[in-house]
């Protein structure tokens, strides 16, 4: 059966596409932080460490 619809094909992939490319792109450049900064200051900041066995 031939397909005589004249629409174009592929069009929401590609628009779904872009998008996730350009938030993809703006993920990688901002250090994965999605436009935050961490910055540690002093100790508290840290993630706590368990103390070693002796």
């Amino acid at each position: 059966m031939a397909d005589n619809d004249n629409r174009r094909k592929g069009t929401i992939g590609l628009i779904l596409g872009g998008i996730i490319a350009v938030a993809a792109a703006a993920f990688i450049l901002t250090g994965g932080q999605l436009g935050g900064v961490k910055e540690v200051t002093n100790d508290a900041d840290l993630a706590p460490v368990a103390p070693g066995k002796k």
